[in-house]
């Protein structure tokens, strides 16, 4: 307190010499109410605050609180030094959201700019000019030096440290002294930088043993830092710490296991069967199962779109493919079906005969290869002058008489009856129960102030709120689902969470956010870069995204990681943005592969926060039969380990030809988590874009919250058209 006082006092002297006292001065206060800023020691910025004021007594002083944005603004014409009126304000005031700078500078009024605020700008990045002096006042234990230096530098401003005991996120008089080893391997690592983060002058080198000692705190954050790797820690009451760098990762007292991975062998299908890749002299294309459709209800849907330079209308037979260049004029310019090495009647353009190929079952197609050129079909002779379409079975047999189309519905008693009785009942918890009792919007925001600390740790608490919110004010919702931004260490799912919650309600700002943060704290993951291209993209900022998208196709966005589960999502959303925006877009970066359109009756994309969840998914098609896609251990473990290892959750489904048009149902049943023990929820989307690819394409989302095992949910309810 001694030092504060001599802090005022100079302050004091400083604006008496410069003439404060001898006009009305206009003053802004920016008073930081996030969460964080609950922390704050009210009283010594009341004593700033008193001590200010008896200087610049007379003043025009607006107010402004602001966490995640600015939320109030109050006018106070004040005279003789009383500022009262203001205290009164700032007395009642809540605590919530994130914080954000971004709009102080439009905001506040020409003169002394207060700025109340620990630093910690979690919701943008945003540093303000503003037009006059600036003191940035922190009274929080926990903060953010470098942002605070940052804004005092940028403003040629003051930063008034208020703070109990002096020094960022620590206390003097709790000062221990940490000490530990940094390995390199197994052996001591001599010279890696330790240090305090944001304090310069507390840095020491581990010794040639590898061996440090510094002085720090509880709440400290400790940096490791070696050539270009580093690590951050928060300090707790363990005072020996062991770090080791390795290649391919750094490690605090956990083993990182890596290992070299030998390049595969690429083998691809042609008309001699499986060749290496490399040693092919020619271009071939192919696809596998998982790249058709799970409600494909004819092989023609299996191959629209899939294939450059290979064109079926929707109402044509798989055997009226035709694949550019064609050898022909005045003859026949469909293409050779090749079902397991067994070549199939032809049809024929030019006498209007259909062959038919009915019989095949999409679902029992392993693999579809396209043979083009002289040099890759030669061993089909004049029969494949026009191109071959190689197909491979599941089971590597014909099932069915050729020409017969096969009753899928008969032969997998897929007749969806309407009985299945469907749970859309409203979500009850105990926090939204008390949140009903409200008799207004501010008596429920009331109650949700005073709960909020007893659910903090529920990894659902903040996703279920904003959506109660949602309907009644958008603003007070985006504020407290903000707040997941707040938590010092939130779980992917809880933020995956946010992302899609926010992706529901067109909260582009907050996806944007979450996105960011998910890459900041999983950089191990590639769903985040999708879904930071997602958000781009909603936002209005193609090339952005398009450049994103690019980044991950060619794996530029983070060559340490493995995007290729991601490519067929990806692939589909470059060619969609490519076509609908080329006007606009620079394509330079862009594969050829990529600038063929897509078009589909409708395109789905599931979506899902928790990597570790096992449902199933029913598609029921205007026919009223059903097909299920499972995300379960038993049919999908290769991979689910797969999306665990690279980190990504999503899937996506075409729905294309004429027999798709109508009413669709999705249901889905939850069959809880993989791994035992695991509590975390379950939030699963469903975006429905309509006439994919077309100039009339629309969008909708739908999300369902999993949460009772066995339970059966709508997921979606659409009409193809």
């Amino acid at each position: 307190m001694k030092n504060l006082k001599l802090l005022c006092f100079l302050l004091v002297i400083c604006l008496h010499y410069t003439g404060y006292t001898q006009e009305r001065k206009n003053v802004t206060i920016c008073w930081d109410v996030s969460l964080s800023m609950m922390d704050r020691d009210i009283e010594k910025e009341y004593y700033f605050l008193d001590a200010y004021f008896k200087t610049v007594q007379n003043a025009n002083v607006t107010l402004l609180t602001f966490s995640n944005e600015v939320i109030s603004k109050d006018n106070f014409n004040l005279t003789g030094g009383k500022w009262t009126s203001i205290k009164e304000k700032l007395n009642g005031l809540s605590y919530d959201g994130a914080t954000s700078y971004s709009a102080l500078e439009d905001y506040a009024e020409k003169g002394d700019v207060l700025l109340f605020t620990d630093g910690q700008q979690n919701s943008g990045t945003s540093t303000p000019n503003f037009e006059g002096e600036l003191y940035i006042i922190n009274s929080n234990k926990v903060f953010d030096r470098a942002t605070l230096n940052l804004l005092a530098i940028v403003n040629n401003g003051n930063l008034v440290d208020l703070k109990k005991n002096g020094g960022p996120k620590s206390s003097q008089n709790n000062t221990k002294q940490y000490s530990g080893t940094i390995y390199n391997g197994t052996s001591g690592l001599a010279g890696a930088m330790i240090s305090i983060k944001g304090v310069a002058d507390k840095t020491v080198r581990s010794n040639e043993q590898g061996l440090f000692k510094i002085n720090a705190a509880v709440g400290d954050t400790l940096v490791i830092s070696y050539g270009n790797k580093k690590k951050e820690q928060l300090l707790g009451d363990n005072l020996s710490l062991n770090f080791s760098f390795e290649e391919g990762g750094i490690r605090l007292q956990e083993v990182v296991v890596t290992e070299k991975a030998i390049a595969p062998v690429n083998e691809i299908t042609t008309g001699y069967g499986k060749e290496n890749e490399d040693k092919v002299g020619y271009a071939v294309q192919s696809i596998d199962d998982s790249d058709i459709s799970a409600v494909s209800t004819t092989a023609n849907n299996a191959v629209q779109g899939k294939f450059s330079g290979v064109s079926l209308g929707q109402n044509d037979d798989l055997s009226q493919v035709k694949m550019r260049p064609s050898n022909s004029i005045l003859g026949n310019n469909y293409g050779l079906i090749v079902i397991d090495g067994v070549p199939t009647e032809r049809s024929n353009s030019g006498t209007g005969e259909v062959a038919g190929t009915g019989f095949v079952d999409p679902q029992n197609i392993a693999n579809i290869t396209v043979l083009k050129g002289l040099a890759a079909t030669n061993r089909y002779g004049s029969m494949g002058a026009n191109g071959v379409l190689l197909i491979t079975t599941k089971t590597a047999t014909v099932d069915g008489p050729r020409g017969k189309k096969k009753d899928l519905a008969l032969l997998t008693n897929n007749v969806y009856d309407g009985k299945l009785k469907v749970n859309n009942k409203t979500l009850v918890t105990p926090y939204l129960k008390e949140l009903k009792k409200g008799k207004n919007l501010q008596e429920a925001y009331d109650i949700y102030l005073k709960q909020r600390e007893t659910y903090w740790n529920d990894p659902t608490y903040l996703l279920d709120v904003y959506s109660f919110f949602q309907n009644s004010n958008k603003q007070i919702a985006n504020r407290i689902l903000s707040n997941v931004l707040e938590k010092p260490s939130v779980p992917y799912e809880e933020l995956r969470g946010m992302y899609l919650k926010s992706l529901e309600h067109g909260s582009t700002e907050l996806m944007v956010l979450s996105a960011n943060k998910m890459i900041e704290a999983y950089p191990n993951k590639v769903q985040p870069y999708f879904d930071m291209a997602v958000a781009n993209k909603n936002q209005g900022n193609y090339q952005e995204a398009l450049d994103i998208f690019t980044a991950i196709a060619n794996g530029t966005a983070n060559p340490k990681l493995n995007f290729s589960g991601l490519e067929k999502v990806v692939g589909a959303e470059i060619r969609n943005l490519v076509n609908k925006q080329k006007n606009t877009l620079d394509i330079k970066k862009v594969e050829q592969k990529y600038k063929n359109n897509l078009t589909y009756n409708a395109r789905l994309l599931l979506d899902w926060n928790n990597p570790d969840a096992e449902f199933i998914v029913q598609f029921v098609n205007p026919q009223k039969r059903f097909f299920s896609w499972e995300h379960t251990d038993t049919s999908e473990r290769k991979k689910i380990l797969d999306q665990l290892q690279h980190g990504y959750s999503n899937e996506q489904f075409e729905i294309v030809g004429p027999e798709t048009l109508g009413d669709w149902i999705l249901n889905v049943t939850y069959l809880g988590n993989r791994t035992s023990g695991n509590k975390m929820p379950t939030f699963l989307k469903c975006t429905v874009q309509y006439n994919f690819g077309k100039p009339d394409q629309r969008s909708e989302e739908h999300l369902v919250r999993l949460g009772e095992v066995d339970e059966e949910l709508q997921l979606a309810k659409f009409t193809v058209q």
